[in-house]
């Protein structure tokens, strides 16, 4: 496959006038029996499926995978030179697929995962019939086959394992019922008129900041001309290349070169690279795209997973990725871009692409190379025993890992490569022996085609993995919901020893009202409502869902019945689980976060809702943040403050540091009674060591007994907020903030605050906002039709300014 743009191939991408029909399975055998039939043909998306064609109604299933979809175009000669080379190409087919051209069957294919090319050349007219014809899965999957040695709750049809397509859509209890079928990737005819560079590899790789390519792609050239010279220009440098028959290769070394870093540790550094071959005279230019120098291993000392990237321990933070178009599968660029800068402006440093999922396009990668966010790549197998024996099967997996391998090598951002999800524990859930946990296909050839293909980069087998049992979360890689889930005190984030979780704390995060007001066009519906608890997340088979989850802390947090609370204000308890799953992730991070967790990372559960509803995303379908987002925003900030609550011992403060640099800082405490008395302040100068942090406590900045955790309880609490600040100790500029309360967050309702504000208007267009209260007010939301607030869901400190840029 091409993987380095040519200005000597001529792209048409074929995405107008299609159209679509459905027939029942095997009625039409032929694109001429289709087209004869009396069928109802309707406009269709390319790129796209059915239902991104036809579905109206998110929540009512969409019959596509019991029907065949038949797709057909016209297109007309893209007319080439008589030398040249034309091809189809098809960057995704869900998922049983036949192809015809003009009447002829050019390709069949079962896998939608795979791309794949259709040499053309010699076969086109000067105007051409595209026909593609999707057949029943449904009908597919009824097939009498080997059973697995495990079934699967995941999923209801078992058969799905010999299937290579996505689950989303598939899995009854969180995924909207639509099931992806049709070209969901794009297709086009691509004539090559000249020279032409095929299955390009830019292997990079760093010691120190000495960075070493090693580049090789095979070339063709048009009959009577060959290659005099050739070679690459790396960051302005040019290095010679060698010639050997139609393949041209080399290995450069570049000393002092800029490293790529996440985003929280550096500056994700790029590289332009261009191959310039003479031939017969004349020197041709050909963009490989930028490369980056980078290393990343795995500490595992202890039973540990810790990331390490160019020798530095990160702690990864962020999301498991969804989709950001439930019925397309995938957004185009500006979607992406919006969505990816909104994850970076969190301090969020790591996406997971689950193998629940699909395989992003090229476009999620280079954005995520750019912004500097790493991205833990599963591959696309989950929960199900995978029939990897069947030659058939196996030799269509060890293609399309080939293929995704071949592409994404060329990114600094992958981090990890990962067999898939949840198979392993799926396993051992079963109560099935360890022999059972995995195959040779995840323990041996994977590995092996991920060393070869894209050397340097961490494998693990499956997601969770390590342990006497996989899920076990003390060692190696864990699927937290110890807190979530599983209801576990807020102590267990501790407790449980987590190492690295690669999803965790799975809340039904209530949307902001613009978001619920879509559910039923302008109404808030409450809690009982079907549509909102048909959105709401559950796991199959479960007698209980996530907004049961998240009551569970409501009572925790606030002290009250949840119940009670809706049935005397649905607003007010919409307000208040807002704040509820915000607050859990915040204090979950802010343990794992501390010097002496020993944790490297941890995922959240989803990034993105699917739909409109109170799901797992920390971001809704419409891409506006959740007040879960906010609240991580401040857990998972670069330079922070946390408060972490050590009982007898009081409170402790957390200073964080990812910077480069050491930073001297003020550390201000202030312990408030009823919203407005300080009743104790201290302040200390400190400095942070670069990429570092410190622990101090509150007792020791006091100098005397206070009871900052309200673990006494020697009558009457004295204060019920405490409050840290951490200051550029050079301009006093406010760098983090954090917020204890001691008795729980059911505080009185200041219903006579004083609240001062102005607003500027920024020659960027931006309105610079300044909010000062005369009492402590908690959990303030901010809006603004057409713009978007620079923080929200904070609490605001009486006599403290809070600076708000909105952006239009």
């Amino acid at each position: 496959m091409p993987s380095a743009p040519n200005p000597a191939i001529r792209i048409t991408t074929l995405g107008e006038g299609w159209a679509l029909a459905g027939t029942p399975p095997d009625a039409c055998a032929s694109p001429a029996e289709a087209l004869g039939s009396l069928v109802a043909w309707v406009e269709a998306r390319v790129p796209g499926t059915v239902a991104s064609s036809l579905h109206k109604d998110i929540d009512a299933p969409g019959p596509y995978d019991a029907q065949d979809w038949w797709y057909r175009t016209t297109f007309a000669d893209p007319g080439m030179a008589p030398s040249g080379r034309c091809r189809l190409r098809f960057n995704g087919l869900a998922t049983l697929a036949t192809v015809w051209l003009n009447g002829e069957v050019v390709l069949e294919s079962q896998n939608m995962f795979l791309a794949h090319e259709v040499d053309v050349t010699g076969r086109l007219r000067e105007r051409n019939e595209l026909v593609i014809v999707f057949r029943s899965l449904d009908a597919a999957l009824a097939a009498r086959r080997p059973r697995p040695r495990w079934k699967t709750a995941l999923v209801e049809q078992q058969n799905l394992r010999w299937a290579r397509t996505t689950l989303l859509g598939r899995i009854p209890g969180w995924t909207p019922p639509i099931t992806p079928v049709g070209p969901w990737g794009p297709v086009s005819i691509e004539c090559a008129d000249g020279i032409e560079l095929r299955a390009t590899q830019i292997h990079t790789s760093v010691e120190g900041t000495t960075g070493r390519v090693a580049f090789r792609t095979s070339v063709a050239v048009p009959a009577g001309q060959s290659i005099g010279g050739a070679r690459l220009r790396v960051n302005g440098q040019t290095f010679a290349l060698a010639i050997e028959g139609g393949e041209v290769r080399g290995e450069i070394t570049l000393p002092g070169v800029a490293l790529w870093w996440p985003h929280t540790h550096g500056g994700p550094a790029l590289h332009a690279c261009v191959l310039e071959l003479l031939v017969d005279g004349t020197w041709h230019g050909f963009d490989c795209g930028p490369v980056a120098f980078r290393q990343v291993s795995v500490d595992e000392a202890g039973g540990g997973f810790r990331l390490q990237v160019n020798g530095l321990a990160v702690f990864c933070r962020g999301a498991c990725w969804t989709t950001a178009d439930i019925l397309a599968l995938r957004a185009g660029p500006e979607r992406l871009r919006e969505i990816l800068e909104i994850v970076r402006d969190s301090g969020a440093n790591m996406l997971r692409v689950g193998g629940t999922m699909v395989y992003e396009s090229d476009d999620f990668y280079r954005l995520c190379d750019e912004l500097g966010i790493l991205v833990w790549q599963d591959f696309m197998f989950a929960n199900m025993d995978y029939p990897v024996r069947d030659p058939a099967f196996r030799a269509g997996i060890e293609a399309e890992v080939g293929q995704q391998l071949g592409r994404l090598h060329r990114h600094a951002c992958i981090a990890v490569y990962c067999g898939g999800s949840e198979v392993a524990q799926q396993a051992a859930m079963l109560g099935l022996s360890k022999e059972h946990w995995s195959n040779d296909f995840f323990s041996g050839t994977l590995p092996a085609l991920c060393a070869a293909l894209h050397p340097g980069v961490p494998y693990v087998p499956s997601s969770p993995w390590g342990g006497d049992l996989p899920f076990h979360v003390a060692t190696g890689v864990s699927h937290y919901y110890g807190v979530g889930a599983y209801r576990r005190p807020l102590a267990d984030a501790r407790a449980a020893r987590v190492q690295f979780t690669s999803e965790c704390l799975g809340f039904s995060n209530v949307p902001d009202p613009e978001t619920i007001d879509l559910m039923l066009g302008g109404r808030t519906p409450p809690p009982h409502h079907p549509r909102w608890k048909a959105r709401q997340p559950r796991d199959s088979g479960a007698g209980w869902d996530f907004e049961d989850v998240r009551d569970h802390y409501f009572r925790l947090l606030f002290d009250a019945d949840p119940v009670q609370v809706r049935s005397r204000d649905v607003e007010g308890y919409y307000a208040r689980s807002r704040v509820v799953s915000g607050e859990v992730m915040q204090r979950v991070f802010s343990e794992w976060r501390t010097p002496a967790s020993g944790c490297g990372g941890g995922l959240v559960w989803f990034l993105l809702d699917l739909w409109p509803g109170a799901g797992w995303g920390v971001i809704d379908s419409t891409c506006r943040p959740k007040a879960a987002y906010w609240h991580l925003r401040r857990a998972w900030a670069p330079q922070a403050v946390r408060f972490t609550d050590e009982g007898l011992d009081g409170l402790h403060l957390h200073l964080l540091n990812e910077g480069a640099t050491a930073l001297d800082v003020t550390v201000e405490v202030e312990l408030l009674h009823a919203g407005r008395t300080a009743t104790e302040t201290a302040s200390s100068a400190r400095q942070v060591p670069a990429r570092g942090a410190i622990t101090v406590g509150v007792d020791a900045m006091l100098g005397y007994f206070s009871d900052s955790a309200g673990a006494y309880r020697f009558g009457p609490a004295r204060h019920d907020v405490v409050v840290v600040r951490m200051l550029r100790a050079s301009s006093g500029d406010l760098l983090g903030e954090d917020f204890f309360f001691p008795g729980g967050l059911n505080l009185e309702m200041q219903r006579n605050a004083v609240i001062g504000k102005t607003a500027e208007w920024q020659p960027d267009g931006s309105v610079r906002v300044t909010l000062q209260s005369d009492v402590f007010l908690q959990s303030v939301s901010v809006a603004c039709a057409g713009f978007s607030p620079g923080d929200n869901y904070f609490h605001l400190a009486p006599g403290r300014a809070k600076v708000l840029v909105f952006r239009p």
